[in-house]
């Protein structure tokens, strides 16, 4: 039987190329749809992207002769566009895509508003606030891996925890990661790895890199809330360069890429031992030095003349002590000699005082008996009496007192009210 033709590879695009690029439906026509994956070369100008809708993607090229004549806003993931174009097919590749010649702005994609919609309102939840995040473990134990076990990205974690820490326990709780159903696989296997039993210390889930549409999974409220809800320390790890995913607000700590999050959760064990082993070799050698410095004082302690005879600061304190004790006693015999010379002043000046108290009593003395010699009481006592009328005049001559006039006689002993009754001349 005879072997039938074979048609190579490039055979096989030729006739691709020439179907697609020939069909008159594929032709100059108008695409709608959202851009996702943009890219523009730096130095050709030209722009790369894909144009979405809910269910398909297809892969645009904006040549720059081409978008030379673009007077729109920049491109950017998310905008809303209307191209037109025709299906070409990239030979050495084996890919197709549309060539676009013209574009014309539409609006905001529906699925980027629908995530900020959803960032706002989990925000205002506060389900992003990150006072409310938990700190990573130092030395975990058994790490939990929640993503795809056929990705890149569990082989990428496992390789790097091992490596980091030859003991750690690792725990996978596998899920699909794009598709449909991904958002409920990835929360079940969150939820899996909080269950007590499992004794995981701190979790990671996300995924290799991949396309915007990839990713749709890590920006639903299922998968957020899981993140939320967490007991276990949790590390988002969804390998992403540009835009960021809710999950990445949501878990206690972020990391680029699978790897990144696998350096984050585990310290690294061999640089520990070195470092505490250096930490050991620096307290040992500086319990040397200090024990060398402490005999060194221990030895020039011991050699000093005081405690090699110790009586002999007790000599030079009992001298000192007999030296006070001397001038204490001279400066009290001083103190006594001074006060006795003081006690002798007063006695003498009490002497004087005396004579003069005397001469003054007699002073006294001598002027009393003058004044009693002298005073009308003394002349009174002699048996003498003083006469005075009404107007306490004293009366020494007959005309100053008439007859029948009341007068007063002053004796030594008291006085008398008398009448005059009559006068007789002298």
């Amino acid at each position: 039987m005879a072997e039938p033709n074979s048609l190579s590879v490039s055979e096989v695009n030729r006739i691709i190329k020439a179907t697609l690029q020939e069909s008159d439906g594929l032709k100059n026509i108008w695409v709608k749809g959202e851009i996702s994956n943009f890219s523009q070369t730096a130095s050709s100008g030209h722009m790369y992207f894909s144009l979405k809708d809910a269910t398909s993607v297809i892969k645009c090229a904006f040549f720059s002769f081409q978008s030379k004549s673009y007077k729109g806003r920049p491109l950017k993931n998310g905008m809303e566009i209307r191209l037109f174009g025709s299906v070409s097919v990239y030979e050495p590749g084996g890919y197709y895509s549309l060539s676009v010649q013209k574009v014309e702005e539409l609006g905001e994609g529906d699925i980027l508003l629908q995530i900020e919609r959803l960032k706002q309102s989990l925000s205002e939840k506060g389900i992003f606030d990150p006072n409310r995040k938990k700190p990573l473990p130092k030395f975990p134990k058994r790490l939990g891996i929640a993503t795809s076990p056929k990705g890149a990205a569990v082989e990428d974690i496992i390789r790097i925890a091992t490596d980091l820490n030859p003991s750690i326990q690792i725990l996978v709780s596998p899920c699909l990661v794009q598709g449909d159903e991904a958002a409920g696989s990835i929360a079940g296997a969150i939820r899996e790895l909080n269950d007590p039993k499992w004794e995981v210390d701190v979790i990671i889930a996300g995924r290799g890199g991949g396309s915007f549409e990839d990713l749709m999974a890590f920006n639903t409220e299922a998968v957020v809330m899981a993140y939320y809800h967490s007991k276990v320390p949790i590390i988002s790890a969804v390998g992403h360069e540009i835009d960021r995913v809710l999950t990445d607000l949501a878990a206690d700590a972020t990391a680029p890429t699978p790897t990144a999050a696998a350096k984050l959760a585990i310290p690294n064990v061999t640089d520990m031992i070195s470092r505490l082993e250096e930490m050991g070799q620096r307290l040992k050698h500086s319990l040397s030095n200090r024990t060398k410095i402490g005999k060194e004082k221990y030895q020039g302690l011991i050699t000093r003349s005081i405690f090699q005879n110790p009586y002999t600061i007790l000599e030079t304190r009992s001298i000192h002590v007999d030296e006070v004790m001397n001038r204490i006693g001279l400066l009290g015999k001083n103190f006594l000699i001074q006060k006795k010379s003081e006690f002798s002043r007063t006695e003498i000046l009490k002497m004087r005082m005396e004579q003069y108290i005397r001469k003054k009593k007699q002073d006294y003395e001598l002027i009393q008996s003058r004044v009693e010699h002298f005073s009308p009481l003394g002349t009174l006592k002699r048996g003498y009496s003083v006469l005075r009328n009404q107007k306490k005049e004293v009366i020494s001559s007959l005309h100053q007192i008439k007859e029948k006039e009341t007068a007063e006689l002053i004796l030594s002993d008291g006085r008398l009210q008398i009448e005059v009754t009559g006068k007789t001349k002298e």
